[in-house]
């Protein structure tokens, strides 16, 4: 009974707030966060090996979400230079079941290689607290694309399926990049958390310490305009050459 009241609640939130996503005062006054970090930590330097990422981004309203709040329209999270994507591997998935369907099914409509991370989300409203999405991650549709799909009960039908894509990044100093050129719609609501952890056996993401410092970079642009930048830095080792 929990899970329903819950659930009608936030589809009512997204009927009743929908449209005051378009009113906003010019100025974004949140706060965004950018999280990254890999496993191992200690890599060779010259050599790409694959690793475990952790990426994801986190939002919040001071004050809390009121529902008039301006929402991400997009996001643009640029890795360092030490990490690589390697989507080239394995098989695409092109058959991903739309909003609403659970993670299992969406994983038994896919190939398994596509299959290659998983992470949570949180979204919140005035009031409302939402913390049960799961986020399945999985190449596609195209060859480069990153296919974020979401379940949760809490919203039902209206958990989305993200689209991005990995492309080199606009931004100097940096390598690759996660492109999302249309953040989901979600009216007064407000996705205040959502992350993935990509798997290190899928060999989707690659790493080398060069460099000891590895920066994450998040840019992001929200409806009225505005933007922000923030940015994270994790440290690496640096394996010793084997002595021949």
């Amino acid at each position: 009974m929990e899970k329903k009241s819950r659930f009608v609640i936030s589809i009512a939130l997204i009927a009743a707030l929908g449209m005051s996503a378009i009113a906003f005062a010019q100025g974004t006054t949140n706060d965004a966060e950018v999280d990254g970090s890999i496993s191992p930590t200690k890599l060779d330097k010259k050599k790409y090996k694959p690793i475990e990422l952790f990426s994801g981004v986190r939002t919040s309203v001071p004050g809390g979400v009121t529902g008039t709040q301006s929402n991400p329209k997009s996001e643009y999270l640029s890795y360092p230079k030490n990490i690589k994507f390697d989507l080239d591997a394995g098989s695409v998935c092109t058959t991903l079941p739309g909003s609403g369907s659970s993670a299992q099914q969406a994983r038994d409509a896919c190939p398994p290689d596509s299959y290659i991370g998983a992470g949570v989300a949180e979204v919140q409203g005035p009031g409302l607290v939402i913390d049960d999405v799961i986020v399945s991650v999985f190449k596609g549709p195209a060859r480069n694309g990153i296919q974020l799909h979401t379940e949760s009960q809490g919203l039902g039908g209206a958990a989305p399926t993200v689209l991005g894509e990995i492309v080199k990044s606009n931004v100097s100093g940096y390598g690759d990049a996660l492109s999302v050129p249309n953040a989901p719609t979600t009216g007064g609501l407000m996705i205040t958390k959502f992350n993935a952890t990509i798997f290190k056996s899928s060999k989707a993401v690659t790493a080398r310490c060069k460099s000891k410092n590895m920066t994450f970079q998040r840019k992001v642009t929200y409806a009225d305009g505005t933007t922000e930048t923030a940015e994270t830095t994790q440290t690496c080792k640096q394996k010793k050459p084997k002595k021949k």
